[in-house]
């Protein structure tokens, strides 16, 4: 990582040190934002195309409406990259409101304000991969019926809050279910479960944003002939499951042993985890070019 880390704030590059928005910008004062977050593999970002479909098409909901191209967020991203020296990065593009000046009713919103940082990886332990990781089943509900639960906005304390619960029971992730008591996703990361070979996972309307890595192990359960299923599922057919596993961007496919002190199948990841784990691995390879294994 550069001494002095660069940054793109609202059509300029410019040190970390030295950014600034507005203080009377929405997504401060009222957390009127969205935000996207990737990896690059060898400099190369995966799905930036579907992150940035995410984004403008929460925008266009939400009123948030990037001005920047996709050509220009994928340069910015480049030359963060090159400049700050980190060719294995966590990417996060965020999209504010901008300023607060004339509310939020108005007819014509202003353009967003977008910023772009680039940094190094902080990968998750390995032998949460090896062992797998240990979650926690979180008090705090998604509420199915707020419109915003489905787009990934700057408003996350509810999401923090149950990932800080999670980290202080020494666990990697809290599972989150809707007013309903259905599974939703985790504080950060969308859930998946294995019963009898079929993966299993909540659609949409429960309660969940629909994780780019989420769709990702969904078409590779239609290539690796895993059958899949999106269906209302209970805290019944979670403790149930013989395999859970977590996906993001971050952490791709972790797999779950343990829920509390409730074993998952043999207490290891599964092989239908596995086998989900080895094709996305490899799907980013062959997107990114980086031979990856």
């Amino acid at each position: 990582m550069a001494e002095q880390p660069l940054m793109y704030v609202a059509g300029d590059t410019v040190p970390m040190a030295e950014a600034r928005v507005s203080a009377l910008d929405a997504g401060l004062l009222l957390g009127a934002g969205l935000f996207e977050t990737l990896r690059t593999y060898g400099g190369r970002p995966f799905r930036l195309a579907a992150h940035l479909a995410r984004l403008r098409g929460s925008g266009n909901v939400l009123r948030i409406f990037v001005r920047e191209t996709d050509d220009r967020v994928a340069a910015a991203i480049d030359s963060l990259v090159e400049a700050n020296g980190v060719p294995d990065a966590r990417v996060r593009i965020t999209a504010t409101r901008g300023a607060l000046e004339t509310g939020l009713e108005d007819d014509e919103a202003p353009p967003a304000t977008l910023l772009v940082t680039v940094g190094p990886m902080t990968p998750y332990a390995p032998e949460s991969y090896e062992k797998g990781a240990t979650v926690v089943v979180s008090d705090i509900r998604v509420n199915e019926s707020d419109p915003t639960t489905y787009h990934k906005t700057t408003a996350y304390m509810a999401n923090l809050l149950a990932l800080r619960d999670a980290h202080r029971g020494r666990a990697a992730e809290a599972i989150r279910f809707n007013t309903k008591n259905h599974l939703a996703e985790g504080a950060i990361s969308n859930v998946f479960l294995v019963r009898d070979g079929c993966l299993l996972t909540p659609p949409v309307e429960e309660g969940l944003l629909p994780g780019i890595t989420r769709a990702a192990v969904l078409e590779l359960a239609a290539e690796v002939d895993v059958p899949a299923e999106q269906r209302a599922l209970t805290v019944h057919d979670f403790l149930e499951a013989d395999e859970v596993f977590l996906t993001n961007s971050i952490m791709e496919v972790m797999p779950v042993a343990r829920i509390e002190a409730h074993e998952i199948g043999e207490g290891v990841p599964g092989p239908v985890t596995k086998r989900l784990a080895d094709a996305y691995r490899a799907l980013v390879a062959r997107e990114t070019g980086t031979g990856r294994p």
